[in-house]
This record gives C-alpha cells, sequence and structure tokens, in this order.
C-alpha cells in the first residue's frame, strides 16, 4: 500500500515537473521572441549588398509627411523564368522600404502584392483607382499623385542581360515624385499645326505618349509663344513636335532666352519639307538640319512598306540601353539632323550624334521635284547619316566646375513617336531615355546602381567525372559502411 502511496506520489511530482519545464521553455520562447521583436540587427547577407538602403533613402523615409502606398502587380504564382528574379528584387527590397519607414507612424510606406488575374475585385479597384489593369507593374502612390515603375526600369542590361540593378535609385526618384508636391512639367509647344498628346489620330496624334509620360508622373501642359512674353518658370522641357508653319523670329527669340539664360531644355522634332524658324537657333547651338529626305536601299535599312530602320548609335546616356540591348528604330520620311560643321567654336558647348543611318542612306535634295530617285555625289548628302543630334553647354566657374547650361535634342522626324510607331520596337524606349537625361530626373537621387555578378562553374571532363564518382559511389558507399558498423556495434 505505501508502495503505491510513493508510486502515485512520484508521478505528481514527476508530472509537474514537466509541467513546470514546459511552462518555463513557453516563457523562455516567448521572452526570446519578445526581446528580439524590441532589439535586433537586419543584415544583407547579398553580394554587394543589393537591398541595403543608402542613407539617403532611409532619410527620406524617415521624413515622409504623406503616406505612400506601393502596389506591385508582379506575382509569384504563374511566373515566368525571366520576372522570377525581378520578383524577387522587388520583394526584397521592398521590405527593407517597409522597415525603414517603421517608425514614420504620421505618414508610413504600405506594400500590398496583388495577382490581378485571381484577385479580380482588388485588380478593378486598382484599375478605377489608378488607371491600370496590367500585370508586372509597380505603382507608387500618394493622394492624387503617382508614377508607374517598369521592370525594365530597375537594371542596367548589355547584351539582353542584366548587370547592375538600380531598383533603389528608381524607387526612391518615384517615392520622391509622389510624396513631393512637385512635379516636372513638359510643355508642349502649340500654335503652329504641331502634334498634340491629346490626339488619338494614329499618324498626327500622339495620346499614346501622353499616356505614357503621365503614368510617369509628368505634368503635360501646352504653351503657345505668341502669347507671352516669356517660358513659364514651371517648365522643366519644351517640346516641339512637327510643327507644321514656321516660328515667329519672336518666337524663337523667346526660346533662345530660356535655353541660354535659363539653362532651359528643349527636344524639337521636325519634319522633312517643313519650314521650322529656328535656323538662328540651332545655328547657335550647333545643329544643323538639312534639307533632304534620306532614302536607303540596304536590305537590313529598311521595313515593310518602305519604312526606315536604324539600329546603329552614338556613345551617349541616351542611346546607350538601345546598344546594349540590340534594340532598333522604325519609323517613316526623315531628314538629317547633325552636328553643323560651320558652328561658332565654344569649348562650352558639346554637340554629339545619337542615331545613324546606313552606308547605303543618303540625303535626296531633289526630293520636291524627282520621283525616280538616284544617288547623286555632287548634289546629295553621302551616307551614313545623323537623324538625330543632342547639344549640350557647360558654363565654366571661377570656382573651376562646369555649371549645367541649357540642352537640346533635335530629331530629323516626329514620325517616331506617332501613335502608330512609338510602342514599334525600340521607340518609346529611345523618346523617354531622351526625356530623362534633357532633364535629369534622377539627379536628386545619389544612388549607383549595384552590381549583378554571375557565377559561372566551370568543368572540364575529369572534373565531371570526380563529381559524377563522388556523388555515385564515394557518399552511398560511405552511408553503407557506416550502417554496417551501427549493425555491427549493436550485435556486440
Amino acid at each position: 500500500m505505501k508502495r503505491n502511496q510513493d508510486f502515485t506520489y512520484y508521478r505528481w511530482v514527476n508530472g509537474l515537473n514537466t509541467c513546470l519545464q514546459a511552462i518555463l521553455a513557453v516563457l523562455l520562447f516567448a521572452g526570446g521572441m519578445h526581446l528580439a521583436s524590441k532589439y535586433f540587427w537586419r543584415i544583407d547577407l547579398t553580394q554587394n549588398h543589393r537591398y541595403s538602403l543608402s542613407p539617403e533613402t532611409v532619410s527620406y523615409l524617415e521624413n515622409l509627411d504623406n503616406p505612400v502606398k506601393v502596389i506591385v502587380t508582379l506575382s509569384s504564382e504563374g511566373i515566368n523564368d525571366d520576372l522570377e528574379p525581378v520578383y524577387q528584387d522587388v520583394r526584397a527590397l521592398l521590405r527593407e522600404y517597409e522597415y525603414a519607414a517603421r517608425n514614420n507612424a504620421a505618414a508610413g510606406f504600405d506594400v500590398e502584392f496583388v495577382n490581378i488575374f485571381q484577385q479580380r475585385k482588388q485588380a478593378q479597384l486598382i484599375a478605377s483607382e489608378y488607371g491600370v489593369e496590367h500585370e508586372n507593374l509597380i505603382i507608387f502612390a500618394s493622394g492624387d499623385r503617382q508614377r508607374i515603375v517598369f521592370p525594365n526600369e530597375l537594371y542596367e542590361t548589355r547584351d539582353r542581360k542584366r548587370k547592375s540593378f538600380r531598383g533603389e535609385q528608381v524607387f526612391t526618384s518615384a517615392l520622391l515624385d509622389v510624396s513631393s508636391e512637385e512635379q516636372n512639367t513638359i510643355y508642349f509647344i502649340s500654335g503652329h499645326g504641331e502634334m498634340r498628346f491629346d490626339n488619338t489620330d494614329p499618324n498626327r496624334g500622339l495620346s499614346q505618349l501622353g499616356d505614357a509620360l503621365q503614368q510617369r508622373n509628368y505634368r503635360l501642359r501646352y504653351l503657345d509663344l505668341t502669347e507671352v512674353d516669356r517660358v513659364p518658370d514651371d517648365a522643366d522641357l519644351l517640346m516641339l513636335i512637327s510643327p507644321r508653319s514656321a516660328l515667329l523670329s519672336r518666337e524663337e527669340e523667346i526660346l533662345r532666352r530660356y535655353l541660354s539664360n535659363d539653362a532651359g531644355r528643349l527636344i524639337a522634332m521636325i519634319d522633312p519639307g517643313r519650314r521650322h524658324g529656328l535656323g538662328e537657333l540651332f545655328y547657335e547651338w550647333g545643329v544643323l538640319l538639312d534639307d533632304v529626305v534620306i532614302l536607303d536601299t540596304g536590305p537590313d535599312a529598311l521595313a515593310g512598306g518602305g519604312d526606315l530602320v536604324f539600329h546603329r548609335y552614338g556613345d551617349h546616356p541616351i542611346t546607350r540601353s538601345l546598344y546594349e540591348n540590340r534594340l532598333r528604330l522604325i519609323t517613316g520620311l526623315s531628314r538629317s539632323a547633325r552636328p553643323d560643321p560651320g558652328r561658332p567654336l565654344d569649348d562650352s558647348l558639346s554637340v554629339k550624334p545619337l542615331i545613324f543611318t546606313s552606308d547605303t542612306s543618303w540625303g535626296e535634295r531633289s526630293y520636291r521635284q524627282d520621283k525616280n530617285f538616284v544617288y547623286d555625289a555632287d548634289a546629295d548628302l553621302e551616307g551614313p547619316l545623323s537623324i538625330a543630334v543632342v547639344s549640350e553647354r557647360q558654363i565654366p566657374s571661377q570656382l573651376g566646375i562646369n555649371i549645367p547650361g541649357g540642352r537640346v535634342i533635335v530629331f530629323g522626324t516626329s514620325d517616331l513617336v506617332s501613335n502608330n510607331r512609338i510602342n514599334s520596337l525600340g521607340n518609346l524606349t529611345l523618346f523617354l531615355s531622351s526625356i530623362g537625361w534633357i532633364i535629369d530626373r534622377d539627379s536628386l537621387t545619389n544612388i549607383p546602381p549595384r552590381p549583378i555578378d554571375d557565377i559561372q562553374l566551370v568543368l572540364t571532363r575529369e572534373n565531371i567525372n570526380h563529381l559524377r564518382m563522388t556523388l555515385l559511389g564515394i557518399l552511398p558507399g560511405v552511408v553503407a559502411l557506416s550502417g554496417i558498423v551501427v549493425y555491427w556495434v549493436r550485435r556486440k
């Protein structure tokens, strides 16, 4: 009887001891979790610290005045192999943004991933609120301002391979775009029959270009130079696209003052056979527009219907992505736009051609009279020719620092950006790169891209044989021998 009582006593004691150990383990685990939630460090173990935020970005996030929402329509389900690393990079980087903004309760930085094919209701809300219903987008929004980031903006590529990740630079630029009260304002010059961003005509409309710019948070306005004395102060860029009549000398003077005195920015697209009235202004900026029509007989330079195809580019940030990704351009009638060989000597002025025709091209001068065109070495311009040129002025200061002056880009065609062309081949990429460069859109951030290092394992035939022997012979043999030893020891 006493033995049964002792057994019952010890059983209760052991059970109580087990319960106490379980409670202590739970308390220890809970205490550890509490301490971990209060005191911890985040370590970026990726090569080149791809997802580490710069102090500049952290400062912006900690001092946000308005809440910012990020909607990502990239999804991990059903994603193709090319977008899988993009999804992983975007997700990991946005986690760091959320973490850096965790203490800013006044504003906040919220990220939402939406699969628009499965979450139909949420996709409809996004379409109605932000005007987009496409997959593979990153939407930054704050109040009534938004900017859409496309996956190809997140990387610098070479030979169609991603070489560096510029996600933080792009995301922080988008963050500043939507959280700042200021927007980049683009004025389209009007009053001379120019192409308009609210026109949906396939040949003379720019509505698709206008949509693309507004999706990237540009404010678009019209400007009639005959009604003003100077360019508005909020103008970040002027665009003159396909005027059908020449500008007045008074308008040319307004543009001259804007470019020279205000370090202005101008993109001009002048079609063949059109008078533009800006000859003196272009001369001052070292640009020559030849009164020719570019013709080409080369098979690689012509598309269906006789359209011109371009794949030669000058060395410039505007054309670098086109060259590295082997993107081509397509357009209709074009004229030569090149550095003026007789331009004034000016060390502060840099003029470079951007896009070249092929060796079989020429500039036809008698395009108004003849119909059967043949190259005339005495009259026509010999190819290759330039159809776009960029001019930039650097103003030297007494401190030995060059201060950026005005910038001008002149194209010898407007057909590149018309509604029926803008989404063809590399046309949109070229024009967006031109706008980004000419207004220094990413100059607010000083965040370098992070290199992406490809790790390649090169094995000789002998290495492969050794690896095969190790995996198929040695490792299974070691496991089998260990089992035999264990069995023998247990039998003993």
